[in-house]
């Protein structure tokens, strides 16, 4: 998906979006499978931003509005 933004921001935000993709990824399989459609919706380059480092755990909790524990 193409993200938003300033052209400048948008660089490097998909530069932020690949690596953490590869991470969560990595990290954790099976939940970033169950939230890969969601996550991958984030089309905001300041969203990538404010988020590179950000576990999966938070992203979840973040993208499902505190509901997870």
């Amino acid at each position: 998906m193409k993200l938003s933004g300033a052209p400048k921001l948008v660089v490097w935000a998909e530069k932020i979006r690949t690596d953490r993709l590869k991470v969560w990824q990595e990290t954790s399989p099976e939940v970033f499978r169950a939230v890969e459609a969601i996550v991958k919706r984030q089309s905001s380059a300041d969203w990538w931003i404010a988020n590179k480092g950000k576990g999966l755990d938070a992203i979840c909790k973040q993208l499902l509005g505190g509901r997870l524990k």
